[in-house]
């Protein structure tokens, strides 16, 4: 199964300085992330690769979003 991505907007990407993160696998810029684990991963790597092989960085992330959520 591959990897399902986001891709960056442009405006944020313009706002950043125009500035990319680098693929976890091959290293090359790109502008398309995992949403679920917070990790950027370009379009030929996502095809050949897959979300388990992915360290989880947005695990804290979701954790603060349910945090909130229930203190609502």
């Amino acid at each position: 199964m591959t990897i399902p991505l986001i891709r960056e907007p442009s405006e944020l990407i313009k706002d950043s300085g125009g500035v990319c993160e680098v693929c976890l696998f091959c290293r090359q810029f790109t502008r398309y992330w995992h949403e679920n684990t917070n990790n950027p991963v370009c379009p030929v790597c996502a095809k050949t690769h897959k979300v388990a092989e992915l360290p989880d960085h947005g695990q804290s992330v979701r954790r603060m979003k349910r945090k909130a959520r229930n203190t609502k």
